[in-house]
């Protein structure tokens, strides 16, 4: 949205891609497209515990009698070809023997001795209770699409079509920091006028759930010289995007963008035409994107569902990484303090027989949306239509995108 895709334009492509072991690429991007190295079933399969019969050139009639002449278990096979009229016990999931074209359920079979009597109404029925082989998956077939984030579902495709290893984009390293002479890492280190940098913990959780790896930088005094050493450690740190909260407002105090500039910095946007964002600077440092982010972590919140995250995506090949977009109406009546530029509410969204309901988020609660709301209006009656924007998940992002 909006500046996401300007801040990765024309900046270095996709981190490098690894093979990497199949239980350990859940939730990692692929960076090919993955085609089946192998049908499902790799054989032709019984879907029933019964008899495999082999009646090809047989005429079918009542108590139709076949000589059993073995037994396969699930997971074992007959050497020899199964000759008309003969039979064998066969189990679900066993393979179906050469010569067979009909399994039968054992529930509709009379055995005596060596022999198997099965009525004309099995014979006859359509249902062979075998399932051929590549039914299900053929050989070559197109499992995943390149710039798919791995759900378990696709790793139980992949297993089951003989992959080993999968190549998938390498996570991107992002490092962060919070500005703010008034910070501390932990309550233990609290006393009047200081307070814990909440921001540092938001992002390391926020960061990980836009599939990258996060790299905390720490906090920053509102200090030149402070700021020049963090500028310092990002250039040497190699790391594929950083982001900073606080430090960018108008007071004498707010240091961010002077340093950033002082740090070789190059700035594409000071300011972002939506509320949070007034206060947001979007650039590049050493061809790396850099986002500033403001101070409170509601906004926060917003901007790396809004902005940042759906950028960090972007970078490591997600094919949908925009927020999943969809229509709601409010629940409650929405008082604006200002008409003159798109606000964004965090929101918490629910079903009802009627469709889709919205209403502000508490400001204890985690947001499941945010609300859209245009310039123009200031009173959003109740049950008022709006845009809202889903906050973003893998799993959001694949049920409400199918």
């Amino acid at each position: 949205m909006y500046m996401a895709a300007v801040a990765v334009k024309e900046m270095p492509g996709l981190p490098d891609a690894d093979l990497v072991t199949l239980s350990k690429v859940l939730m990692r991007v692929t960076a090919r497209t993955v085609t089946a190295l192998a049908a499902v079933p790799g054989y032709d399969q019984a879907l029933r515990d019964g008899y495999a019969l082999a009646t090809d050139g047989v005429q079918r009639q009542e108590g139709m009698q076949f000589r059993v002449v073995g037994e396969i278990a699930a997971g074992s096979q007959m050497s020899q070809r199964l000759e008309a009229g003969s039979a064998c016990r066969i189990m679900t999931g066993g393979m179906v023997p050469e010569g067979a074209d009909q399994v039968v359920p054992q529930e509709e079979c009379q055995v005596s001795g060596a022999t198997v009597t099965v009525p004309a109404d099995s014979l006859r029925r359509k249902n062979t209770f075998i399932e051929k082989k590549g039914s299900q998956i053929a050989k070559g077939e197109e499992l995943v699409e390149a710039g798919t984030i791995l759900q378990p579902e696709h790793l139980a495709l992949l297993a089951a079509t003989r992959h080993v290893e999968i190549e998938v984009y390498r996570r991107p390293r992002v490092g962060f920091f919070c500005t703010g002479s008034e910070l501390v890492d932990a309550p233990g280190a609290l006393r009047p006028g200081l307070k814990v940098s909440a921001n540092g913990y938001l992002l390391n959780g926020l960061i990980r759930q836009f599939l990258a790896e996060p790299e905390d930088l720490g906090r920053v005094a509102d200090r030149k010289g402070e700021l020049a050493r963090v500028f310092e450690k990002i250039s040497a740190g190699n790391f594929d995007a950083m982001i900073s909260t606080g430090g960018m407002g108008p007071g004498k105090y707010d240091l961010l963008e002077e340093a950033f500039v002082a740090a070789g910095g190059e700035i594409l946007s000071r300011t972002l035409p939506m509320r949070p964002g007034q206060s947001t600077l979007i650039g590049r440092l050493d061809g790396k994107p850099f986002f500033g982010l403001p101070g409170p972590p509601g906004a926060v919140r917003t901007l790396m569902n809004e902005v940042v995250g759906p950028a960090l995506l972007q970078m490591q090949g997600v094919r949908e990484y925009q927020p999943v977009v969809a229509r709601a109406r409010l629940r409650e009546r929405v008082e604006l303090r200002r008409s003159d530029v798109l606000l964004v509410k965090a929101g918490m969204l629910s079903m009802t027989e009627d469709g889709q309901e919205v209403r502000l988020a508490g400001r204890l609660e985690p947001p499941t949306c945010f609300a859209l709301f245009p310039p123009g209006r200031e009173v959003y009656p109740s049950g008022s239509e709006v845009e809202v924007h889903l906050s973003w998940s893998p799993e959001v992002a694949r049920l409400f995108r199918g």
